[in-house]
């Protein structure tokens, strides 16, 4: 299939999850203080913000315990393996919010880092909100034929980030100006990249929530369905 592009994503940043990202257990109410810098700083990054995505829908099939995508790329992960075993198709992507944001997370994190701090947390779930967009902008396409799962990306559990060369591999990431350094890791800084199985609407996969049989309980990315009220 070929690559589509998303230019403009709307995102989503909520008080709950912003706080979340920042280490808080949600068991008492942020100080009035902080409610007007997480307001602010919810502002300054929805202004700068370019959300953009761009996503390509590969073949995928099992073999000798590998996960093998558009029949030459091999990628190693038994959790990847388990999220993918009834899937006979992939959506491969990166989502970014743009390098604006790198800029103002820098600028603040040097004179005013507390600041700075909370304006990384916020960029962070605003990401996240652009890589859910994007899943759901899938299904949408899908047309209630397929469906996708949980996105699982390079850096999770058992699958190396430097497996993210692979990704970029089948993706021209330069289309929305994101890149890949030595060590791998994405620029702009809050970008996404991973992969989403595809698979039929009747399947009985075999984990809806891979999460659940993962020990790491604090690990941020854990997906966890819960209510959230906006900022």
């Amino acid at each position: 299939m070929r690559v589509e592009m998303l230019k403009h994503i709307p995102v989503k940043m909520t008080e709950k999850s912003i706080l979340r990202r920042m280490g808080g257990k949600g068991r008492s109410k942020p100080s009035g203080r902080l409610r007007r810098k997480l307001k602010k700083a919810v502002k300054e990054i929805g202004q700068k913000a370019k959300p953009r995505a761009m996503y390509r829908i590969l073949p995928v099939a099992n073999k000798n315990g590998s996960i093998i995508l558009d029949d030459q790329i091999s990628i190693k992960s038994r959790k990847l393996k388990t999220l993918l075993g009834p899937c006979d198709k992939a959506a491969v992507f990166i989502t970014t919010l743009g390098e604006e944001i790198d800029k103002i997370i820098h600028k603040n994190m040097k004179t005013r880092p507390h600041y700075g701090y909370i304006l990384d947390s916020v960029a962070s779930v605003a990401a996240e909100s652009a890589a859910k967009y994007l899943k759901n902008h899938i299904d949408e396409k899908l047309n209630g034929q397929e469906k996708t799962t949980l996105r699982y990306s390079p850096g999770y559990c058992d699958w190396p980030v430097q497996e993210q060369r692979k990704i970029f591999q089948v993706l021209p990431s330069e289309s929305i100006e994101v890149k890949l350094s030595g060590e791998c890791l994405m620029s702009p800084r809050k970008s996404i990249s991973g992969v989403l199985g595809v698979c039929a609407m009747d399947s009985q996969e075999k984990s809806e929530n891979i999460c659940l049989s993962c020990a790491k309980r604090e690990c941020p990315y854990r997906r966890t369905i819960r209510k959230e009220a906006h900022v």
